[in-house]
């Protein structure tokens, strides 16, 4: 008979008690315009075709008439489509973007007015309107060939939102003097057929940075009211004044993937030639406090690095311009916004040249990392904006001499808060439906925790062996579109080994680690210490984590005894040899470390030596005590009745 001692009572109750707390506007179209457009398309279809390393694009000779009390453009695109694809087309799909953009009085669009072959004499071509899916398809008269062009006119008109803060409208006031124009996705973009997709017909999305385009060389001839000061992609060739209005001639040399164009009669405008390149900036009166001369400043030390290190900018112009937006800024090939709200904030003027030079410095570095090298921005967008933001961060380093110079909050404590408080998975690696579907933060995948991993990957490499890999990588897929395993291979070239371990559980892992000392032994005789940790998270992940992390060991005075930076491979174990005990173990969660920590919690984890550890991992070692010792008080209390009846 099994019998627990009445001097045994008081310390069981103890102990039990201590487990129970633990709206739609028209024009008149005038035909004059229009004869006048046409004559400008067909002199720069004069000129022949470039090509850049052999490589053949399409080409898009783009004239516009604005109209300025409309805020719309009457246009012509005249469309040299060349078949890169080893398929044969029998049509062409073309976004027509702007009906998705958000509006305040007036809704964006674009109306077809016609499509026409270029062959003499000219004939119409059948086309489709899809208005749910903001897509124009042109029907060819004869398939077309891989490696064989098409050529046909599309005319068009197009009326920006008004009032409303997105990437195209009309806003601001005349009154005081701050009225801009803002020209983007303005025409039918032609889509991009790939291996993946075939035709990317995604629609406008307010996810992301919705835009996927190839490149092509472009023309761009805008014919806009006098007084109207114009800004837009590429080289001003031509100027010509008309009495009433001005045409301007812009023409981008290289290949871009598109082009805009903004308009205001009260820009202010600063250049400097830098390079060869004409760096411009274009801000309205009231913002010249924040913008007058640092921002040209910003421009020029943004190029400057980012030549020297990622490959040179081949444009020669680059306009920095304010606009109305919501966001910070919104690159383009060769001109990028910056938002006019950073003059509305209450900051402090310092704070607003901060956000003005940051917002600069990222919009700059889309230059290389979305217009020279391309990317699928809705099914991969964060491969642009992670290498954009470490780009960014890294200009903080190298003029600053801070990686966290821009960052109001450390990207590494907004990735370890995210897990602590949405418990949501949040693979890196996943498209913009996903994120919709998912009800995933999209600014928090792209631009804090896929910057992080970039920077953790570039500790791992090295500085050198990182900067190469990236210029590498630049050389290699400038004009092209790459995706995230283009640059695993660059790297696995520049370091000649695997790199599996690194991208896959970093980009497609839906959890960070979440480590634990599950021992934290110290051995009396042999005067060694072990330690395991384990990552709480390994069972729900697809790829187990290697990261190097800070340990530390400190004696019962609180002295560092022990300092060293290891490997965390899955679970993994240390045996240390000590001539005294050890009192505590900690994980340093430094600024190069990913973990998950409970909400406001500092950024470590410790674990006394020699103190009980689960015996199971993942279970707490009180409730497996509670499950044990229940049963032995209930058989005792069951006995004692037993014994009393007798």
């Amino acid at each position: 008979m099994f019998c627990i001692k009445s001097k045994f009572y008081p310390i069981i109750s103890i102990f039990f008690i201590y487990l129970c707390f633990n709206s739609t506007l028209y024009i008149n179209y005038n035909p004059k315009t229009f004869e006048e457009l046409n004559k400008n398309v067909n002199e720069y279809n004069k000129i022949p075709l470039r090509s850049s390393n052999g490589v053949e694009f399409s080409r898009y000779n783009l004239s516009v008439f604005f109209d300025e009390a409309t805020s719309s453009v009457l246009g012509n695109l005249s469309v040299n489509y060349y078949n890169n694809d080893p398929v044969n087309f029998t049509q062409i799909p073309f976004h027509l973007f702007l009906s998705g953009m958000n509006y305040q009085s007036r809704m964006g669009y674009i109306e077809i007015l016609n499509v026409t072959s270029l062959s003499q004499p000219r004939k119409s071509l059948d086309f489709t309107v899809d208005d749910a899916s903001q897509l124009l398809w042109v029907n060819l008269t004869s398939q077309l060939a891989p490696n064989n062009r098409a050529f046909f006119e599309i005319e068009f008109y197009s009326v920006i939102p008004n009032g409303g803060l997105d990437r195209a409208n009309s806003h601001g006031s005349d009154l005081l003097h701050s009225r801009i124009y803002k020209f983007t996705s303005f025409y039918p973009m032609p889509c991009v057929y790939d291996n993946y997709d075939e035709w990317n017909i995604d629609p406008y999305l307010h996810v992301g940075d919705p835009f996927y385009h190839d490149m092509a060389y472009y023309n761009l001839i805008i014919e806009a009211p006098n007084g109207m000061k114009i800004t837009a992609t590429g080289e001003l060739k031509d100027k010509i004044n008309k009495g009433s209005t001005t045409v301007y001639l812009f023409d981008p040399v290289h290949p871009v993937r598109e082009v805009t164009f903004a308009g205001s009669r009260y820009y202010r405008i600063e250049s400097t030639l830098f390079n060869g390149i004409n760096i411009s900036t274009y801000y309205i009166p009231k913002s010249d406090y924040i913008w007058e001369t640092d921002a040209l400043d910003y421009a020029v030390d943004v190029v400057k690095l980012f030549n020297s290190i990622f490959g040179l900018y081949p444009y020669s112009t680059l306009n920095i311009v304010e606009e109305y937006a919501p966001y910070l800024g919104m690159e383009y090939p060769a001109q990028v916004y910056v938002s006019e709200a950073i003059d509305q904030t209450d900051y402090p003027v310092l704070y607003k040249k901060l956000l003005l030079e940051k917002a600069t410095v990222h919009e700059i570095a889309h230059q290389w990392w979305y217009n020279l090298v391309g990317f699928d921005e809705v099914d991969w967008g964060f491969l642009d904006e992670g290498l954009t933001c470490w780009s960014t961060d890294y200009y903080a380093r190298h003029y600053y001499s801070n990686w966290f110079y821009f960052q109001s909050i450390r990207y590494y404590n907004r990735v370890r808060e995210y897990y602590a408080t949405e418990h949501l998975p949040s693979k890196v690696n996943q498209s913009a439906y996903d994120l919709i579907n998912n009800n995933l933060n999209w600014v928090y995948l792209s631009y804090y925790k896929s910057p992080l991993i970039f920077e953790k990957i570039y500790r791992t490499l090295g500085e050198d062996n990182f900067l190469l890999g990236l210029k590498t990588f630049f050389e290699q897929y400038k004009f092209k579109i790459a995706m995230l395993s283009d640059l695993q291979l660059v790297f696995e070239d520049t370091v000649n080994r695997s790199l599996d371990w690194l991208f896959f559980p970093w980009f497609d892992n839906d959890y960070i680690p979440k480590y634990r000392f599950s021992t934290c032994r110290f051995d009396d005789y042999e005067y060694i210490l072990t330690v395991v940790i384990e990552d709480q998270n390994e069972a729900i992940n697809y790829y187990a984590y290697s990261q190097q992390v800070t340990l530390r060991i400190y004696n019962s005075q609180g002295t560092i005894i022990y300092e060293d930076y290891v490997w965390i491979n899955s679970t993994t174990s240390f045996n240390i040899s000590f001539g005294i005990k050890p009192y505590r173990v900690r994980l340093e969660y430094f600024s190069d470390v990913i973990a998950q920590l409970p909400q406001g919690s500092p950024s470590y984890i410790e674990s006394l030596v020699n103190e009980e550890m689960d015996l199971i991992p993942g279970y707490d070692l009180t409730i497996i005590v509670m499950f044990c010792l229940l049963p032995l008080v209930y058989l005792k209390f069951k006995f004692s009745k037993k014994k009393s009846k007798i």
